[in-house]
């Protein structure tokens, strides 16, 4: 086993990653008073986890031939409260009018009825997305204000959700200590939540937000489904989260596994796929290109 890590080295060494090896940007939104809206986030409340200004602002680059208006109200419909829904129906609704786009109706310059779905990424061009990692952001909740360790925004939408440990913990106090009183206190993350990453460097694990902790599984291999890997090594190296950031954060990667590798059953199961799973399936079709 490596020496101690603190949560904080991992965290820095993540967002480092990101930044440095996979062309994010970041933002630390810490603010020592909770109430204080200065945070670099540009919410106007903080009980608001879409960045709505950076999710305008790409919406309408994706979408030039719908009016501002169209943009607006296309909006004001993918941030509706869910709280009369399930977490996982709320899950479901907001994963397929991002992957699918939400669908409007509009005139156009002739009065002619139109429809289209307004794009909120592109899933096929990564370079016309904003990737951000969000570090130590105040959410308000119901009960109580919580903040997670590092969150993965695509476009001004909350996809992927970090939490650490110190080394010397298990990862499994992630899920037990932060992730499991973070879907009570601050379930409207989890409305757009794409999977989980939990993590003390020495073990790392990715799950759907609505699985329990024994269907978390590792993500080791970067390139190949069949890469030999030596747990005990990687456990003395204390590089497990690098793994998974290499091989699921890659920005295509990432937009890959968001629009192709998340299914749901009807409004109860969602399920995601696992490392030699996502790695095999486009291996496979690459073979047929």
């Amino acid at each position: 086993m490596p020496n101690f890590i603190s949560e904080d080295q991992i965290e820095k060494e993540a967002v480092k990653t990101l930044v440095e090896k996979l062309g994010y940007r970041a933002i630390n939104c810490f603010t020592a008073d909770i109430e204080n809206l200065n945070d670099h986030s540009g919410r106007s409340n903080k009980q608001d986890v879409v960045f709505l200004d950076i999710l305008k602002k790409k919406a309408s680059q994706l979408n030039p031939h719908v009016s501002e208006k169209i943009i607006h109200d296309a909006l004001t419909q993918f941030t509706a409260k869910r709280y009369a829904m399930s977490p996982i129906a709320a899950n479901k609704d907001a994963h397929h009018l991002m992957k699918d786009g939400i669908p409007v109706e509009y005139e156009d310059e002739q009065g002619k009825t139109e429809h289209t779905n307004i794009k909120l990424i592109d899933f096929n061009q990564p370079e016309k997305n904003d990737f951000c990692a969000v570090t130590q952001l105040w959410i308000k909740g119901e009960r109580y204000p919580r903040r997670p360790d590092i969150l993965i925004y695509i476009n001004g939408i909350p996809l992927v959700f970090i939490e650490l440990k110190n080394s010397n913990v298990k990862a499994q106090n992630a899920f037990e200590d932060n992730l499991t009183n973070y879907k009570k206190d601050i379930p409207q993350l989890f409305h757009y939540n794409a999977f989980c990453i939990l993590s003390n460097a020495i073990e790392t694990k990715v799950g759907s937000f609505t699985a329990g902790y024994e269907y978390f599984f590792n993500w080791l291999r970067v390139d190949d489904e069949k890469e030999k890997i030596d747990k005990k090594r990687i456990a003395q190296e204390g590089n497990s989260l690098e793994r998974a950031l290499f091989g699921l954060l890659k920005k295509e990667r990432l937009l890959d596994y968001i629009e192709n590798f998340i299914l749901y059953h009807k409004e109860t199961t969602k399920i995601i796929a696992q490392n030699h799973q996502f790695i095999g399936v486009n291996k496979a079709i690459a073979s047929f290109a």
